[in-house]
């Protein structure tokens, strides 16, 4: 996400968080929609990939099913959204 991003989306200028470009069939986020942007996972802010990535990795390696993440829709609302982990 970039200040572009951030100016179209008209978001909180401190907004950080990963724009959602493609989202695979088995993927489980598959309800979400591209153009979603996540900017919060268990409870962090994410900054980056490896921020997400980082956070699935410790989740998934203490046996957790889900977790939590944060995002802004196409309508630049703040949903709170349980994903599934497999």
């Amino acid at each position: 996400m970039n200040d572009k991003d951030i100016e179209e989306r008209k978001l909180p200028n401190q907004t950080t968080g990963l724009v959602i470009t493609n989202i695979g069939k088995n993927s489980p986020i598959d309800y979400l929609n591209v153009g979603d942007i996540i900017v919060e996972a268990q409870k962090k802010k994410i900054k980056s990939i490896e921020d997400l990535e980082d956070i699935v990795d410790t989740a998934l390696k203490s046996n957790q099913k889900t977790i939590l993440i944060v995002i802004y829709n196409a309508q630049n609302q703040r949903r709170y959204i349980g994903v599934k982990l497999d």
